[in-house]
């Protein structure tokens, strides 16, 4: 971040809190993580009253996610759910060039860090029991919200999709509009065949463990750009999706047993999802559910094939995965989809 946008930032941020001689204690620095925002974390000396020294600016390349972004996060956060309480919004023409939100830093670290040096194996053994309950009672909590408020604030806002039949239209839009029939044939077989209707709870669309935080006994939700007024198997599915099938680039011969240990993670977060919720979701319905996160994935993948910045995002899980998330996708549909 230049010197010229940390002066705008405390620029926006006297003017919102109307505390014109704040100063930083400790000027902005980028925060990895995330393949789709800029972060940067700061402290202020003396904030506003009722604020944390230490926040971080979030920077959107898109108005319109954005702005369902932080409506999203800003209405969990009122209702007491883990995430961090958002401070100031903008948009494009609101001082920073970009749209933006201003929140608390969240303590600790991500639930899968640390995995380095001699005690890799035990870690990830530990870890390994502990994500799926984590994972599971973090997401039932969310689930027990009322998505009302929610519901309204993104209708009047009338920015982006908000329910999954908008998305698959949304997605299937956008498809054919890249020259896929593929996915477009896709999108159109799956709000052909939707499943029956049920209740839609607030869904992160984005909960695996490097979204987590944990600090002690306590977890913090980060990054709710995906999220989504949908039935709970919506968030269900896209988390057993990424335990199932783990981004992680490993040896040829090692890919097996990491598939396997994936899948067995996969169904220990459904059954402790079920345990904390008390309910029981159907594998047919998880099927359809990860069939529409998949599309989502590879309509992600192909804008950015189309748009020539596929190079940007090397590492990014829905290509490191995306052959399996294109046959997840074609079990469902009888459609042929391919990963890029």
């Amino acid at each position: 971040m230049n010197g010229d946008l940390n002066d705008r930032l405390l620029d926006v941020i006297r003017a919102a809190s109307n505390t014109p001689a704040l100063v930083y204690a400790r000027p902005p620095r980028p925060l990895t993580g995330g393949f789709w925002a800029e972060l940067v974390a700061f402290s202020l000396a003396d904030p506003p009253p009722g604020w944390p020294s230490d926040l971080v600016a979030r920077l959107m390349p898109e108005a319109g996610t954005a702005r369902k972004e932080t409506i999203v996060q800003g209405a969990v956060a009122a209702a007491g759910f883990p995430t961090p309480a958002v401070r100031v919004t903008g948009g494009t023409d609101d001082g920073l060039g970009r749209a933006f939100m201003i929140m608390d830093l969240a303590p600790g670290g991500p639930l899968l860090s640390g995995l380095a040096g001699p005690g890799v194996v035990t870690e990830a053994l530990r870890l390994a029991r502990r994500i799926p309950d984590v994972l599971a009672s973090t997401m039932a909590g969310l689930h027990a919200l009322d998505p009302e408020p929610v519901r309204d604030l993104l209708r009047q806002a009338g920015t982006m999709p908000v329910t999954v039949p908008d998305l698959l239209g949304w997605l299937g839009d956008m498809a054919a509009g890249w020259q896929r029939p593929d996915l477009a044939d896709s999108a159109r077989w799956l709000l052909g065949h939707q499943r029956p209707a049920s209740r839609d709870v607030i869904c992160h669309g984005d909960l695996h463990p490097f979204n987590v935080l944990a600090h002690g006994g306590q977890v913090t939700v980060l990054d709710w750009t995906a999220a989504l007024l949908a039935p709970p198997a919506y968030d269900l599915a896209y988390t057993a999706l990424m335990l199932a099938e783990p981004p992680l680039q490993v040896p040829a011969p090692a890919r097996g047993l990491v598939r396997r240990v994936g899948r067995n993670l996969a169904r220990r977060f459904v059954r402790r999802y079920e345990a904390h919720a008390g309910v029981t979701v159907g594998q047919d319905e998880l099927a359809w559910h990860q069939a529409a996160i998949s599309l989502r994935a590879l309509t992600e993948v192909a804008g950015w094939v189309h748009g020539g910045t596929i190079g940007d995002h090397a590492d990014h899980p829905y290509l490191v995965s995306g052959r399996q998330i294109a046959a997840r996708l074609r079990a469902v549909t009888g459609i042929p989809a391919l990963p890029r």
